[in-house]
């Protein structure tokens, strides 16, 4: 367990400074016109923050050798995860943070990076 730990200490912490990040309340960054909606600064955004999280997990899933299903599927389990991840944090906002709404644009930029 201490040698998985040690290589996804990261992932699991940038996926709570995800979770932390996408809580936020309100909107800090200009508005484009809605046919470029995925073009939007927030959504850039999420594709820089979840690439980066796939990218540790990826690398943290095959660099430990505790678990070798992790070892042998670390690209499709880290899409995996991730889609749910990117989605939890859509329903979590939806559900719970003042001036904040699920967005499917949001979702699919996430999935650009996954």
């Amino acid at each position: 367990m201490q040698t998985f730990l040690k290589h996804n200490l990261w992932s699991f912490l940038w996926g709570i400074l995800i979770i932390v990040l996408t809580m936020l309340p309100g909107k800090v960054f200009p508005r484009l016109p809605v046919f470029l909606d995925l073009f939007q600064p927030d959504k850039l955004i999420h594709i820089f923050i979840f690439g980066v999280y796939v990218y540790l997990q990826i690398r943290g899933f095959s660099m430990q050798g505790q678990f070798p299903f992790l070892q042998r599927h670390a690209v499709i389990l880290t899409l995996l995860i991730g889609i749910f991840l990117g989605g939890l944090t859509e329903i979590l906002q939806e559900l719970f943070v003042p001036m904040r709404r699920g967005d499917i644009f949001d979702f699919i930029a996430m999935h650009w990076a996954v």
